[in-house]
């Protein structure tokens, strides 16, 4: 199902991801697996942003699947990255598919309002690179939605799916690293609360308890939907001075009129 992806540095292998090939993700897809984590995972996300309509979207990982139902109007920019492969699919709307480099992508700085990232994060080389180079595409107050699998979760336990690559994330890690990345989180939401590989029937007959299992257990969820803003920090300004107007004129300490008062008082008194 995956590859490794390997770095070598001057004393050790240090494993960076976990590539899924593009033609896996596509096969996963298509099965009974993969339709089911489609029809969940598009619900979370429709539940959090209305249709962006004709305005530009990012998709990055492999959202192809998504992009198709989610919003058919919209301009899509699908960016996989080097390590998955590429799938290009002809659509009326003219999405653009493109392989890139997860930390360099043919994108100008605030191009788009919002991202999608799935099979991406988990997946990637250098994840605070990638969550960078996400940073720099939005704009100001941007959104991001990144599909993450939960390292709790028994859909992240099993190598027959794409989630079970790569690296899984808690709740905890996932909200210190996209902090750390300049995004401030909205909402973290469960989906696949059910386990893969179930029959058809048994899912069905189960699909009233999700709902309920999100409340009460959402560690076992499969994934976590989280929705992001990009920050952006106010910049600091220097202090203003305040002139502040004086109804009568302040001698210095040493003024004149001060030195000779205090002569004659000394005169005075001697």
């Amino acid at each position: 199902m995956s590859r490794r992806v390997w770095r070598i540095t001057s004393s050790e292998y240090t494993v960076l991801g976990m590539a899924v090939d593009i033609l896996e993700l596509a096969e996963f897809y298509a099965g009974l697996d993969g339709i089911r984590a489609r029809a969940q995972i598009l619900q979370k996300i429709n539940a959090l942003w209305p249709n962006p309509n004709a305005e530009p979207v990012l998709g990055f990982g492999y959202v192809l699947p998504y992009a198709n139902v989610l919003w058919p109007d919209a301009v899509w920019h699908l960016c996989m990255p080097a390590q998955q492969g590429v799938l290009v699919e002809d659509r009326a709307t003219g999405a653009r598919s493109a392989l890139v480099d997860e930390g360099l992508m043919p994108l100008r700085d605030g191009a788009l309002g919002r991202a999608i990232i799935i099979h991406g994060l988990e997946g990637a080389n250098h994840s605070n690179a990638l969550l960078s180079e996400i940073w720099r595409i939005l704009v100001p107050n941007g959104r991001a939605i990144f599909v993450v699998p939960n390292r709790t979760g028994m859909w992240a336990r099993r190598d027959a799916t794409p989630f079970g690559a790569g690296r899984p994330f808690s709740r905890r890690q996932l909200r210190r690293q996209l902090k750390a990345a300049g995004f401030s989180i909205a909402s973290i939401r469960p989906a696949l609360m059910l386990p893969p590989v179930l029959p058809k029937f048994l899912v069905q007959l189960l699909a009233p308890t999700e709902q309920l299992l999100a409340v009460l257990l959402p560690q076992i969820s499969g994934v976590w939907v989280v929705d992001t803003v990009k920050q952006v920090s106010a910049p600091i300004r220097a202090k203003r001075r305040q002139n502040v107007g004086l109804s009568v004129p302040v001698r210095p300490a040493f003024s004149r009129g001060v030195l000779s008062r205090k002569k004659t008082r000394a005169l005075a008194s001697g």
